[in-house]
């Protein structure tokens, strides 16, 4: 059928014709999908300027739903039939892996001079003018027929062959002999390396869609992961598999040859509206298809529809079970050695490197996770709140140095935690860090002797700072103190400025966009610019 479309594309442009009625058809369409449809006479359709206004109402509720069903798939031409000044064209949603998201419409097409412009019907002449002389009504009703019969036709050969299709994909980017190849824990691996990246083809691989006969429950797999990874799930169980934030760990594994049983734990610190940091559990069951590939078969509530999940650990009061965040802890520390650093001021500098990057395993890399009973409890629990503060899109905070104490073995920073939802709220905080045989590092949980060691001088920085450190923040920024010597920059280079600084908005970058920001030297001032950026950012985020 796709040869046939290129052939035919061929002989349309070969025949020096002006317009295509299949390009036009999806320009039509492109039109209808983003609500840019101008329906009036002489305007993106063939409508008759005769058409009541009832009539052309009913017609813009049809196009508004055939909208909805176009959704943000690609389109595609398929069969074309011509007919002097008049074509029925085949137009296929293909995007996806999901047949039932596979979708054929037919539009009725009539040239006006050298361009072909759709009638406003889909699949119909109607309201388009054509005429009423019974041969001419005889060749479009011969047209609106084949469009009716080839849209149906069109519709099973595309499921027919979207299997096919389906595999050449998967194995674009995961092989069967790397699965035949595999252990249970590394077909593991694999599957929570390609959920991470969001690649649904090594997903649908792994879940069995490479073997010779799917799983029986293959359409409930298939729509589960092209839904979760195809960004319309953003909490529930998938959110363990695939959000950035959530840092998981392979915590045992078991089975023989032709079964395996694979636990993960999840260091997951909430994020917005969902849930509470806690340590979340997930178990798959692995088996091999009679062809000798690995299948990931997914917990029950994985499959489910999205307003069906009945995600228990959502209520659950208590954020950390201490036997799972005690694995936690043991599990990634022997999978991930700690990084260390030569002194305290490295060791705070790679933490604000961290925060700053949003990266939650280059701050579990760098934290003393193990300790006495309860310890990994607590220090797992700073961890993600640290991530969170940062890393909740909601409201993300920026973090601002302030001060620094060190002695020979442990050492504070004073961190200001500056949120764009309260511009102008102190949140000092203190950030510990200790000295090992290997180095220094970050201790997200400190003992007493040592916070009760630098709590004095914490008290005194504390005094000093809330009425100081957004003169910290805008340090950088140019102060406006006079108006008589300032020129307007080229147009070129306030345009990119403005550019830089909207980008910077646009993902809750406070520091980035200080850089393009400037404000006046009088009494408050600093206050209301830091006020303003926050605005911007809160409505931007909304």
């Amino acid at each position: 059928m796709k040869i046939f479309c290129i052939l035919l594309a061929a002989t349309l442009a070969a025949s020096a014709a002006p317009s295509d009625p299949g390009k036009a058809a999806v320009d039509f369409f492109e039109k209808v999908r983003h609500k840019k449809l101008n329906l009036e006479p002489g305007g993106d359709t063939a409508l008759s300027p005769q058409t009541q206004g009832e009539k052309k109402r009913q017609i813009a509720k049809r196009l508004e739903r055939m909208a909805s069903d176009l959704g943000s798939d690609p389109l595609e031409i398929g069969p074309v039939k011509l007919d002097e000044d008049f074509a029925g064209v085949i137009i296929r949603k293909v995007g996806g892996f999901d047949p039932g998201r596979l979708q054929v419409f037919a539009v009725a097409m009539v040239k006006r001079g050298a361009d072909w412009i759709a009638a406003p019907v889909p699949a119909s002449f109607e309201n388009s003018g054509a005429g009423y002389g019974q041969p001419l009504r005889d060749r479009l009703e011969t047209l609106e027929t084949w469009m009716l019969r080839e849209q149906v036709k069109d519709l099973e050969e595309l499921r027919e062959q979207s299997k096919e299709q389906m595999r050449r994909k998967i194995e674009a980017s995961l092989t069967a002999s790397e699965l035949r190849g595999a252990d249970a824990r590394h077909a593991a691996e694999l599957f929570l390396t390609a959920c991470a990246k969001s690649d649904l083809p090594s997903v649908l691989g792994l879940l069995g869609g490479l073997a010779d006969k799917l799983p029986d429950d293959w359409p409930a797999r298939l729509k589960a992961a092209d839904r979760a990874l195809g960004g319309g799930i953003t909490d529930g169980p998938w959110r363990l598999l695939k959000a950035p934030e959530v840092a998981r760990i392979i915590a045992s594994h078991g089975g023989d040859k032709g079964r395996g049983d694979v636990s993960l734990l999840c260091l997951d610190p909430g994020m917005g509206d969902t849930t509470s940091p806690r340590i979340r559990s997930v178990n798959l069951d692995l088996t091999k298809s009679p062809d000798g590939l690995w299948r990931i078969n997914l917990p029950a509530e994985f499959l489910r529809e999205p307003d069906s999940h009945q995600d228990s650990s959502d209520n659950d009061e208590g954020g950390f079970d201490p036997d799972l965040t005690d694995s936690f802890a043991i599990d990634w520390s022997a999978a991930h050695p700690p990084t260390f650093y030569p002194d305290a001021a490295a060791a705070r500098n790679a933490w604000l490197l961290a925060v700053r990057a949003k990266n939650p395993e280059a701050l579990l890399a760098m934290s003393k996770l193990r300790g006495p009973s309860g310890y990994a409890t607590r220090a797992a629990l700073q961890v993600a709140r640290a991530w969170r503060s940062v890393g909740d899109p909601s409201n993300a905070h920026q973090v601002l140095p302030l001060s620094f104490q060190a002695d020979e073995s442990s050492a504070v920073a004073l961190i200001q935690f500056f949120s764009p939802r309260d511009p102008d709220r102190w949140d000092g905080r203190p950030v510990y860090f200790e000295k090992s045989a290997a180095g220094w590092y970050w201790s997200p949980e400190p003992t007493a002797a040592i916070s009760d060691k630098f709590e004095p001088w914490l008290g005194t920085e504390a005094r000093l700072w809330p009425d100081k450190w957004q003169h910290e923040l805008l340090r950088d920024c140019p102060k406006i103190t006079s108006f008589d010597n300032l020129q307007a920059p080229p147009e070129e280079a306030a345009r990119k400025c403005v550019g830089k600084w909207l980008a910077a908005i646009a993902i809750g970058d406070v520091a980035g966009a200080l850089q393009y920001t400037a404000f006046l030297g009088e009494e408050n001032s600093g206050t209301t610019a830091l006020k303003n950026l926050g605005y911007e950012i809160g409505e931007s985020r909304r």
